[in-house]
């Protein structure tokens, strides 16, 4: 499960300044970026566990909250950069459906039973998308701007 931020309007766009520090050579000002990308990124975690929390049953909304990861991942294509955000949460045999929960069914084993059934539970859906939407906003001009930041750097220096 994921949300694309693309971080490109702005002065300058992170396809540029990732090739310029290529060119460069320099290992610090590509880590200072990278840094600056994941902090950007940082307050969406804590948003989604909370929704979680608060969107889905009480039995089911603290234990995902717990498992929750976030990775953040940067794509250059076709001269268009952008930095994609994936949310995904490990159960203790498996991966837990993410996406489906998000779109609002909750797959689990009936309590109480000796052999697995299983059942589909509608939810409140949105847990992922309504933070991610509210945040998108704020992540992309904290990204923008230290793309920016870097790209001074590389002209100045």
């Amino acid at each position: 499960m994921g949300f694309i931020v693309q971080v490109e309007a702005g002065r300058r766009d992170l396809t540029t300044v990732r090739r310029n520090l290529r060119q460069l050579g320099d290992r610090g000002l590509s880590r200072q970026l990278s840094a600056g990308l994941q902090r950007a990124a940082k307050p969406l975690k804590p948003q989604v566990q909370r929704s979680a929390v608060r969107l889905l049953p009480s039995g089911y909304g603290p234990l995902l909250s717990k498992s929750l990861r976030v990775r953040m991942q940067t794509r250059e294509r076709r001269g268009q950069a952008s930095v994609q955000i994936r949310v995904f949460a490990d159960g203790q045999r498996e991966r837990r459906d993410v996406p489906a929960v998000n779109r609002g069914v909750l797959r689990h084993p009936v309590f109480g039973r000796r052999r697995r059934a299983w059942v589909a539970q509608r939810v409140r859906r949105g847990f992922v998308d309504r933070p991610a939407a509210q945040l998108a906003p704020a992540i992309a001009r904290e990204m923008q701007a230290v793309v920016d930041h870097i790209a001074d750097v590389i002209t100045k220096g």
